[in-house]
């Protein structure tokens, strides 16, 4: 079963895509998929942002490029 976290993560990365939610999982890489691009992963971290409340550093943005990574910034 998908907890919520993963399931809100792959919302937000299909929305912001364009990419089928089938199509994205735990697994999933930005260079996977070429709808992932720099533009798309300004708005995953706005996104992200405003549902955590915290601003993600610059230098941060470039790291969270996948799902499992995005995970695990999300739990600490």
């Amino acid at each position: 079963m998908i907890n919520k976290r993963i399931k809100y993560v792959l919302e937000i990365i299909s929305k912001n895509t364009g990419i089928k939610k089938n199509l994205i999982n735990e697994k999933s890489i930005m260079s996977d998929f070429s709808k992932w691009d720099s533009i798309a992963q300004v708005k995953i971290i706005i996104e992200l942002e405003n549902k955590i409340k915290k601003k993600i550093s610059t230098s941060k943005i470039s790291e969270l490029d996948s799902v499992k990574k995005i995970l695990l910034f999300l739990k600490k």
